[in-house]
């Protein structure tokens, strides 16, 4: 008997963990005990086609009954992932950088693309210059995207006269700085992940856009309980930001319902925005998109 409970306990705790880790939705309520206010996370996917949000009502009710609505860079602040003025990496840096093979396919690329600017991107900055590129344009079945999901939030906020913020300041200059700091390992990793964009675009393969089908199917697993601390693989500054951020929508949910769009990921892991508001005392439950 003493088993067969064991059993049970185990099955039961597994089910309960599936239940957070993958709630099914990309839309969490934030509450705090005693208090009135209610504010949402909601986690975007930067080239998902905006259309996708108009496609959940729920969100967009949510959207609507908040006071403000935190973005992570306002669209007037945003700027593309441009390389600096005198740049430290050129077409000998890639070169000492890449394999023979991942060196072809870069020039493949850029000989189709017919822009040798590509060189002149740090690794960190190419991969996510080349991913957007990727999920823009082999990923969607949209028309031709104009704008990131978040900048279109941000509009519908604007229409409906709203408070604004941005948790970030200037993205592209913390990407630099970040950048510089990375060691030649780290170089390396991220100079793979870019050459992996670059060959799937180069042979029109799609089995990458396998995470777009995810998002729009809600299959994700936030991980909640993951520690990424030790990980070299997790987003440049992500820990970093999701701290810093906490503690901004901390002060801002004592005193307003708000609405926070960021990218999913950040919601992600036990250093996710989830888990840290959690560890605050806030009640963080996913809820349905299409209710």
């Amino acid at each position: 008997m003493q088993r067969v409970l064991l059993v049970f306990t185990l099955v039961l705790v597994a089910s309960v963990l599936q239940a957070q880790n993958m709630p099914k939705t990309i839309l969490w309520k934030v509450s705090k005990p005693g208090s009135k206010n209610e504010s949402f996370l909601f986690g975007t996917f930067h080239e998902v086609s905006p259309f996708f949000f108009n496609s959940l009502p729920n969100a967009v009710s949510k959207l609507q009954q908040s006071n403000i609505l935190f973005v992570e860079e306002r669209m007037a602040a945003a700027k593309a992932l441009l390389p600096e003025e005198q740049p430290l990496w050129n077409y000998n840096r890639w070169k000492k950088t890449l394999s023979q093979a991942q060196a072809q396919i870069f020039t493949d690329f850029v000989n189709k693309a017919e822009d040798s600017s590509y060189y002149k991107l740090d690794p960190l900055l190419l991969t996510l210059t080349t991913s957007r590129l990727y999920l823009t344009n082999f990923c969607n079945t949209d028309p031709v995207l104009s704008e990131l999901m978040d900048h279109y939030i941000e509009k519908l906020a604007i229409k409906q006269q709203k408070q604004i913020y941005s948790l970030d300041g200037n993205q592209n200059a913390m990407l630099h700085q970040e950048a510089k700091r990375f060691s030649a390992p780290e170089d390396s990793m991220y100079a793979t992940y870019a050459i992996h964009f670059m060959k799937s675009m180069l042979n029109n393969d799609t089995t990458s856009c396998q995470i777009v089908s995810a998002y729009k199917k809600f299959d994700l697993n936030y991980e909640l309980n993951l520690d990424i601390t030790r990980s070299a693989s997790h987003s440049p500054l992500l820990i970093e930001r999701n701290t810093k951020w906490t503690q901004i929508l901390d002060k801002a949910f004592a005193a307003n319902n708000c609405f926070v769009a960021v990218g999913v990921r950040h919601l992600f892991y036990k250093q996710g925005l989830i888990q840290q508001l959690r560890t605050l005392g806030y009640q963080v439950t996913p809820v349905p998109t299409a209710q």
